[in-house]
């Protein structure tokens, strides 16, 4: 099985080591006030210092506007972004804005929330953001907000999304998260190739932003089988 695997909600030095060591393709360090996984721009910086292969490092983010995102990132040096906000104008503006202070072209994911349907609406918001995004990332929405929900999104109901992004763009890329765990991957195992990425976070926790690292290592077993 040929899938991605990104591990998010990175908060501390031993689990980054020790995450760094596996098949893993993306690590997500969560700079949002408002998450049980949130870490300053400091402690972002000198994790990523760690890490002995910087491309893996995200940087997730809820900026107010596509400034704030661009100086967030020209602090960490972290070019793959995953925003939990702005439209589209403000993805275009700050890709724009980002070729004239940057070498490193930006890689862009955008969350988008899910339930237990995709009407015309969300259809709509599918279909702008993918056009304007380097991957999109579907994760399950409470109270209008994405992330940290530990919740499934319903999994007919994520593959018509996905769908739906190779409808718009096929090289836009889509990730699965929401609550994943070993258990329920294992029962969607027959679905997943629907999705390029998987999002690891709250499903192979202990506590909020400490990892375990056993969960992980047999999901990234499983899936490289």
């Amino acid at each position: 099985m040929t899938i991605k695997i990104k591990v998010c909600g990175i908060t501390n030095e031993n689990d980054l080591k020790a995450i760094e060591k596996l098949d893993i393709d993306r690590i997500g360090f969560i700079n949002i006030g408002r998450s049980k996984r949130n870490v300053s721009l400091d402690t972002i910086n000198y994790l990523e210092k760690q890490l002995l292969n910087k491309r893996l490092s995200t940087l997730v983010l809820e900026p107010e506007n596509a400034y704030e995102a661009l100086l967030k990132t020209n602090r960490t040096e972290i070019f793959n972004i995953q925003l939990h906000s702005l439209s589209c104008f403000d993805i275009r503006y700050m890709t724009w804005l980002n070729q004239y202070h940057n070498g490193e072209r930006l890689n862009i994911t955008k969350a988008i929330g899910l339930q237990d349907k995709v009407d015309n609406n969300k259809e709509k918001e599918i279909k702008n953001y993918c056009l304007y995004s380097d991957n999109i990332l579907f994760d399950y929405v409470k109270d209008n907000l994405t992330g940290g929900t530990n919740t499934h999104i319903p999994i007919d109901t994520a593959i018509k999304a996905s769908k739906l992004v190779k409808k718009y763009d096929n090289r836009t890329e889509v990730t699965l998260a929401g609550g994943l765990d070993l258990d329920y991957l294992t029962e969607i195992q027959d679905k997943l190739h629907y999705f390029d990425r998987v999002d690891l976070n709250s499903g192979v926790e202990d506590t909020p932003g400490k990892k375990n690292i056993g969960k992980i290592k047999e999901i990234v077993k499983f899936l490289r089988e």
